[in-house]
């Protein structure tokens, strides 16, 4: 018995860290499904070219990385259980080891916790993104000419949309949606997960934001002049990039006037074709389209 029970307990010291990660994951996975979900709903989104393979990629990826860690566990497992039970059975307990190893333990756990938080950010982001590029499609088949991701020297675009009536960059930004909100405005017959812009705030059911809406602000405006600057150098002609802020799976409404466009991504299609920033004709259109995908594969 006493045997055994050394067994067990060496076993159960060596998979205690493994133990604790689950743990932690397991527990921010229920909160965060408990409390919050994301704006659209990603199955019903459009499937981007390549992202069946794209998902066989990052699952074989994983399974190499399974593999690895396998392979180490394994070598070392058989080791590392007979050391505990010596220590164990000659009652010589490593105590710095155990300490390094807590200490170790507590680090591990402060880093999985940070790591699974930005991992939530970053799906939502992802999620929030293509939702929109899905509504972008539309606007191609009016026909305006799409780019999505562009990156340039001290700015970054989530989405270019050039038309006749004028350029658009396009910023997504993507909430989470409460659930105890869509249980209060079901109650009260109000819309369900409603944002509205009023006075340089963002009010969403539960909580205002005011920092967000001015670092979009003083994101949103050197950047369009930076993109205005960089295409009128680019072609040798004027051009106004116009910002649009978009909230994926979210009813906006605005009680006053926004400094540019606040949109949810459905809206879209139905609204940028009626805003005219500036009256570009088709060689222009075409001069600017060919400096923007220029810069996409990163020739200028």
């Amino acid at each position: 018995m006493t045997s055994l029970f050394t067994n067990v307990f060496a076993i159960g010291i060596l998979l205690s860290g493994m133990f604790l990660m689950i743990g932690i994951m397991f527990l921010l996975l229920k909160y965060r499904d408990h409390t919050v979900k994301l704006p659209v709903d990603r199955e019903q989104l459009l499937r981007i070219p390549a992202f069946g393979l794209q998902q066989q990629i990052q699952e074989l990826q994983f399974d190499l990385l399974g593999g690895l860690t396998m392979a180490v566990v394994v070598v070392s497992f058989p080791f590392a259980t007979e050391s505990i039970q010596k220590h164990i059975t000659e009652k010589s307990f490593p105590y710095l080891f155990a300490i390094v190893a807590v200490i170790g333990l507590i680090y591990c756990g402060r880093k999985t916790w940070k790591t699974f938080s930005k991992l939530t950010k970053l799906r939502l982001g992802h999620t929030a993104e293509i939702a929109t590029a899905n509504e972008l499609i539309g606007l191609q088949a009016l026909g305006y000419q799409v780019f999505h991701d562009i990156q340039a020297d001290g700015f970054n675009i989530d989405h270019l949309a050039i038309g006749k009536n004028g350029v658009f960059a396009i910023e997504t930004k993507g909430r989470h949606k409460r659930k105890r909100d869509s249980k209060a405005t079901s109650a009260t017959k109000g819309k369900d997960y409603q944002l509205c812009y009023k006075d340089g705030r963002l009010c969403f059911p539960s909580w205002t934001e005011i920092k967000a809406i001015v670092q979009v602000i003083r994101q949103a405006i050197p950047s369009k002049v930076q993109v205005s600057q960089w295409l009128t150098k680019a072609t040798g002609q004027p051009v106004f990039a116009s910002p649009v802020l978009v909230f994926p799976g979210w009813y906006v409404t605005n009680q006053t006037r926004p400094p540019f466009p606040i949109l949810n991504h459905k809206q879209l299609v139905k609204t940028l074709p009626f805003i005219r920033t500036q009256s570009l004709s088709q060689q222009q259109v075409d001069a600017i389209v060919y400096q923007v995908a220029q810069r996409c594969l990163g020739k200028s």
